[in-house]
């Protein structure tokens, strides 16, 4: 009992230590979880054997682990994403490009490791998957356009159950004899039943997230059991359904608006990343090294196939849809496999070998060969390729809009015309819906100025306007971004001529003359409409610049600056600006 209690503590310890150590480095944290997962394992310094530890247990604690850690993936997929090409690219993706994947792997594994045909498809079945907790870090450094990465999101966290059942498929046809036959008829089962209970279960969680009787923690204590016990029923009803429950749970609870999900933000923010790093160390301890590095040089060539060969194939069945070719060769470059991979081959491997299957003692191996090559290859190369194509820091640059007052929400939607984002922080479920029916995405719940974290709400925001019709939030909450971000990124609404200061602060006050309301906001209030100038044309005589998006120079990112009393927005022959019309004309687009 000793040594497992010292162990799991080890584990825990050392996942928390490698993800810091990832943060500081700025890689994938999959990079130091899998070095100290096998330096500690029975590869390494033989500390900690997960089959000795957890037996039998381990499999089925990794499965629920992941159906947590997909779950709160599929909390980040909103619908609104999915136009200008990416429904059509996610959906070839995950359905031609997995059958593409599918068959090289399989074929490479059959000819190159002389592996029986049957395991070779359960392995190629296997490394179908990619996953949220490799792409989206890498995508995180990156800093690709919102199109691609929207692209390659979906497809992480939606190919990752796909792949898994069709794994569980091929391998229950070594339980019915049939030997790595595939079954489709299954694969829809399997879909059908787990979006079904998945579905149950969100319809369940909504009067419970939109209840006042419980608090936020036991909220989101209240949707960690439903999350379990949705995997639980979906896996109960059929076996190996439960992902696909999990997933559905969260795109439901998504992209519904009768409550708001941003209450369960301890799932993104403590505890996946503490799931994934124990999972990510725990199966790389239960690796033996030696039989990865006995593949040799044809493990080497399988794992090329799939680079040079698999991923560009898929990428291929996006002709057509409305991407770049820089775009579609980067699409082409992202494919690193991670928790899904590792945890199927570990429980497949172990039993089949344990059942004397011909070819068994491959699963593990192969299938951990692929994820270290594809996550290193990736982390390594794709930010490089991301320069040389142009595509790193494309992102457009980001407004964070605190409160939503329609003269501001015109701001807003002004502002995604002239190529940015803007993203609404408002408590108010009218204001929320006010921002969605200008294309706005709005987000309630704690907001925390220094969670600038990966994946976070305040991730990479080029400019915070604070505009609440409560001053006093605005005075606090401006001087604290003003201490932790640049203050001239930090712009809020003027406050009105009888409030006294709370605090004083280096945020710039918004537009000019005026007191209680400036005259541009009494026009915007007024219902006056706003127009979008770009970088060569001429502003019209009259109108009033209000707003300006600064494209990426160089290493400087792109910009986001609103006009202030002491930084008039001038045309500059690069930026894109937003202006009021000049009173008595009309719109004049660009």
């Amino acid at each position: 009992m000793d040594d497992v209690l010292l162990g799991l503590s080890l584990v825990v310890v050392l996942s928390i230590l490698a993800r810091l150590s990832a943060t500081w480095m700025r890689v994938p944290p999959i990079v130091p979880l899998l070095i100290v997962g096998m330096a500690i394992g029975i590869s390494g310094l033989d500390l900690v054997n997960p089959s000795e530890m957890l037996g039998p247990a381990l499999s089925p604690a990794v499965q629920i682990a992941v159906g947590i850690i997909l779950f709160e993936g599929a909390l980040s997929l909103k619908r609104e994403e999915l136009g200008s090409g990416v429904r059509s690219a996610v959906t070839r993706l995950i359905t031609l490009g997995v059958v593409i994947t599918w068959f090289v792997a399989t074929v490479s594994i059959a000819l190159l490791l002389d592996v029986p045909h049957e395991m070779s498809i359960l392995i190629g079945a296997t490394v179908i998957v990619s996953g949220p907790t490799v792409v989206i870090p890498i995508l995180n450094f990156v800093g690709p356009t919102q199109k691609v990465r929207r692209v390659l999101k979906w497809e992480g966290i939606l190919i990752d159950p796909i792949g898994a059942i069709i794994a569980v498929v091929v391998f229950g046809s070594f339980d019915n004899g049939t030997g790595g036959e595939f079954d489709i008829g299954e694969l829809f089962l399997s879909l059908g039943v787990g979006g079904l209970i998945g579905a149950a279960g969100a319809a369940v969680m909504i009067p419970i997230l939109g209840t006042k009787r419980l608090a936020g923690r036991d909220k989101v204590a209240a949707t960690l059991m439903m999350v379990v016990a949705a995997f639980a029923a979906s896996d109960a009803v059929l076996s190996d359904s439960g992902l696909v429950a999990t997933i559905v749970m969260g795109v439901v609870l998504a992209n519904q608006h009768r409550v708001r999900v941003d209450q369960v933000a301890e799932f993104k923010e403590t505890l996946v990343p503490i799931l994934v790093g124990i999972l990510f160390v725990l199966l790389a301890a239960n690796v033996d090294m030696g039989q990865v590095i006995d593949l040799g040089w044809q493990g080497l060539l399988v794992i090329a196939a799939l680079i040079v060969i698999a991923r560009p194939l898929a990428a291929l069945t996006l002709v057509g849809l409305p991407f770049t070719w820089r775009e579609k060769v980067f699409f082409g470059s992202m494919a690193p496999r991670g928790i899904v991979a590792a945890s199927t081959a570990s429980a497949f491997g172990l039993e089949l070998t344990e059942r004397e299957v011909p070819g068994a003692e491959y699963v593990i191996p192969v299938t951990f060969l692929i994820i270290i090559g594809t996550v290193f290859y990736y982390s390594l190369l794709t930010p490089w390729l991301a320069k040389v194509l142009g595509l790193a820091g494309e992102h457009r640059p980001t407004l964070m809009m605190i409160g939503a007052p329609p003269w501001a929400l015109t701001i807003g939607e002004g502002l995604t015309q002239a190529g940015a984002e803007v993203l609404v922080w408002t408590e108010s479920v009218e204001d929320a819906e006010a921002a969605a029916r200008r294309g706005l995405v709005s987000f309630g719940g704690p907001l925390d100025p220094e969670e600038h974290e990966a994946d976070s709400p305040l991730e990479d925001v080029a400019a915070f306007a604070v505009v609440s019709e409560d001053d006093t939030l605005n005075q606090l909450l401006s001087f604290q971004l003003a201490e932790i971000y640049e203050a001239n990124q930090v712009y809020r609404r003027r406050s009105p001529s009888d409030s006294s200061p709370i605090v004083r602060t280096e945020a710039l006050e918004l537009f000019h003359d005026g007191d209680t309301e400036t005259e541009v906001q009494k026009r915007l209030s007024a219902g006056e409409p706003v127009s979008v100038v770009g970088p060569l044309a001429r502003v019209p005589e009259g109108a009033i610049p209000i707003a300006a998006v600064i494209p990426r120079r160089g290493t400087m990112p792109a910009k986001i600056h609103l006009a202030t009393e002491d930084k008039p927005i001038k045309a500059d022959g690069r930026s894109t600006l937003l202006v009021l019309n000049a009173v008595g004309s009309s719109p004049d687009g660009q």
